[in-house]
């Protein structure tokens, strides 16, 4: 996979995510990635991706402030 910035060479790796909600700040530790060796830009496959977004979503109505959490566990 070639990186759509500078075009350089992605590679699998992982990464930590971190979403602002209205409310609560989630942070998603080992999210599986594709990142660029020459400029660190991530990339997240699909899938990946829309795990994500369920994984935010069932922090919308959260009463604490923070929270983190392991991607694997999620």
């Amino acid at each position: 996979m070639t990186c759509f910035f500078c075009k350089g060479d992605m590679t699998d790796s992982t990464t930590t995510f971190t979403a602002t909600l209205e409310n609560t700040i989630v942070v998603i530790k080992n999210v599986p990635c594709y990142k660029c060796k020459q400029c660190g830009e991530v990339s997240y496959p699909f899938d990946v991706t829309q795990r994500l977004e369920k994984i935010i979503e069932g922090f919308k109505e959260s009463l604490s402030e923070i929270s983190v959490v392991n991607y694997s566990a999620a």
